[in-house]
């Protein structure tokens, strides 16, 4: 109070208040700004909405002032994960126009076309120089005993069960009917999502059609309910809608309902040595087991049994076990029906508020 009353001190004691003091206020863009930024209607990826949540400034400077890191010239964890998934759509693609489908194709002709679809995706990519190197050439080895490993568990996979694998790398921007990826925000303000799925799995019954959904990872990014929640995690859930979407337009005498949506990790595990002798059976087991799809299964058992019909107390290959009775323990990771209309809501109400949030700055 002192120094406050003597006019050589006051100016200094009042910066002082403010340092102490002052709270930090979000000013938004002004809606001007938004619209010259990103015009009217946004073209958005699932990833942008995610990074929106949890990040708005940094979303707001990829997006908005179109900032981006100096490129170099090297092989990063995104160009292994490109390559993982160019390789994948290649061999699909083999697989589809031949004679053979993910059931009955010969172990001789899967390892040829696994060597020429890794092959292909190397070379098409921007960084096909860099595997010259000694050092280099020795990781794309390994990377091609990850890609035979995948490839092998995803055909496992699929015997196990009855869905059958449909449709490859379905990107959204080929249609422009779908209410799964069109939102009106207000006024002339609209939002368009744009994406990729990596694969639909379908199973056919006398009435019905199921959809599963499956999205290759790289990382080790395991699906929560919480994130989802968050907004973090959107995007098998905008996947699983525009994929009933598409499969009702194609089967409009059934019923289309969701099977599941899942992560598949790609990697080629390695086992924990216990000290026992294991048989080759066994040590296939464990790797299966290892590479079990992660997310959410619907919980009626006509359809979890239809991607894994050999089930015992436990799926090898869905995060699902059963009880004594017959009935799903707490600790899996299924949904019902309903449960999963209820998602799909959420979702798309989430999806609609943060594109608002956008527009509003």
């Amino acid at each position: 109070r002192w120094y406050l009353e003597r006019e050589p001190y006051r100016e200094r004691v009042l910066r002082l208040f403010d340092a102490a003091f002052s709270v930090h206020t979000d000013d938004p863009v002004s809606r001007a700004v938004t619209r010259a930024l990103y015009g009217t209607t946004l073209e958005n990826s699932v990833t942008r909405l995610e990074r929106f949540v949890s990040c708005a400034y940094a979303h707001f400077l990829n997006y908005g002032l179109l900032l981006r890191e100096r490129e170099l010239y090297g092989f990063a964890g995104v160009d292994m994960g490109m390559i993982y998934h160019e390789a994948l759509e290649r061999f699909a693609e083999k697989v589809r126009e031949s004679e053979y489908t993910w059931t009955d194709l010969p172990e001789t002709v899967q390892e040829a076309w696994v060597e020429e679809s890794m092959e292909e995706a190397v070379l098409s990519g921007r960084t096909a120089g860099i595997f010259e190197e000694a050092r280099n050439r020795a990781m794309l080895e390994r990377m091609k005993a990850t890609i035979r490993r995948t490839v092998w568990a995803l055909i496992v996979q699929v015997k196990k069960g009855r869905f059958v694998p449909s449709d490859f790398e379905v990107s959204f921007s080929r249609y422009d009917n779908l209410e799964a990826i069109r939102f009106t925000l207000g006024g002339e303000e609209k939002m368009r999502l744009q994406g990729r799925i990596d694969r639909v799995d379908l199973c056919e019954t006398e009435d019905k059609v199921y959809v599963k959904i499956i999205d290759y990872k790289s990382g080790n990014t395991s699906f929560s309910l919480l994130n989802l929640y968050h907004g973090l995690q959107l995007q098998l859930v905008v996947y699983l809608n525009a994929a009933l979407e598409l499969t009702a337009e194609k089967y409009p005498e059934k019923q289309v309902e969701p099977a599941g949506i899942f992560y598949y990790h790609i990697d080629d595990p390695m086992l924990d040595d216990d000290g026992e002798e294991l048989s080759e059976e066994e040590i296939r087991q464990q790797i299966i087991a290892k590479l079990k799809l992660d997310g959410y299964v619907n919980s009626d058992p006509q359809v979890y049994r239809a991607m894994d019909k050999n089930m015992q107390s436990s799926s090898a290959i869905l995060p699902i076990t059963e009880n004594k009775d017959g009935t799903l323990r707490k600790n899996s990771k299924a949904v019902s029906e309903q449960q999963f209309g209820v998602i799909s809501d959420y979702v798309s109400r989430k999806i609609s508020e943060l594109g608002r949030r956008m527009m509003q700055g």
